[in-house]
């Protein structure tokens, strides 16, 4: 009876052949996986991006007086105000750039935002609240943040910087007067994580914040411009909005305008 089987060197062959058809196949399952990763990572950070760059000129919008250039701002201790490089936070500054302003009440009837008796806020919204924007080093504030504040480690990005949304409500049922604002206590309120993966500044790169604040501030001379770039490495490339089609910084930002409509409510 004849007997028929591969021999030897056809066994050896067809095993090449297989590990060369696996080989390919997971390379490719790698590629496209890391493709996911960074398209998700992408849209991500599109969707991110323009929520917290809509949801800042609201705010800006609502502003009865925006902190000119040159001003020095004391927020207190604390990790949720520690400038990148350290120093103070200077309105204007190219290195670690801040907004800041006070913002109108949302409501004004009903219960009224301080309350004399208890000494304590009684109408968040019926207070005139000080609020301020600015960039934190996200290692720093990782390794500190609990809860819903802590966007989790992530070693690749640590350099990268989080903006930080700081507000504290101004106790008192009148406006403040704008000769007391330079000298108005605004540290002992609370900051929150409100964006990641903020590019850090670079040469040539646009100022996170460019404010225009003429003096007297009065309805149409001042005007704030978001200029927002953001980088996270992830799968070992990085992504980047808007995307890059150049290397020079002063491409890198995705750019809004807001004009606050309440300037010029402020008692002098």
């Amino acid at each position: 009876m004849n007997s028929t089987g591969f021999t030897l060197i056809e066994l050896l062959v067809a095993v090449a052949l297989a590990l060369i058809v696996l080989f390919a196949a997971s390379n490719l399952l790698i590629s496209s996986s890391g493709s996911a990763t960074n398209l998700q990572a992408r849209n991500d950070l599109l969707q991110e991006g323009q929520i917290a760059m809509n949801y800042i000129a609201t705010n800006v919008r609502e502003a009865a007086y925006v902190y000119p250039n040159g001003t020095t701002l004391n927020l207190g201790g604390g990790y949720t105000t520690a400038r990148p490089g350290g120093g103070n936070w200077v309105v204007g500054d190219a290195t670690a750039p801040i907004l800041a302003f006070i913002r109108s009440p949302r409501v004004m009837t009903g219960t009224p935002c301080f309350n004399p008796t208890t000494n304590t806020i009684s109408n968040q919204d019926a207070c005139y609240k000080f609020i301020a924007y600015y960039p934190v080093l996200r290692s720093g504030w990782v390794s500190n943040a609990t809860g819903e504040n802590n966007p989790g480690a992530d070693a690749a990005n640590a350099s990268r910087w989080l903006l930080v949304e700081y507000t504290r409500n101004l106790p008192s049922n009148a406006p403040p007067a704008l000769s007391s604002l330079g000298s108005l206590n605004v540290s002992g309120g609370s900051g929150k994580l409100l964006l990641d993966y903020v590019q850090p500044a670079v040469t040539n790169l646009p100022r996170l914040f460019t404010i225009q604040a003429d003096t007297p501030q009065t309805p149409g001379n001042v005007r704030v411009t978001l200029n927002l770039s953001l980088s996270r490495l992830t799968s070992g490339k990085e992504v980047n909005i808007p995307a890059r089609t150049s290397a020079d910084p002063s491409t890198w930002t995705q750019t809004l305008s807001a004009a606050p409509r309440n300037i010029g409510t402020l008692p002098p």
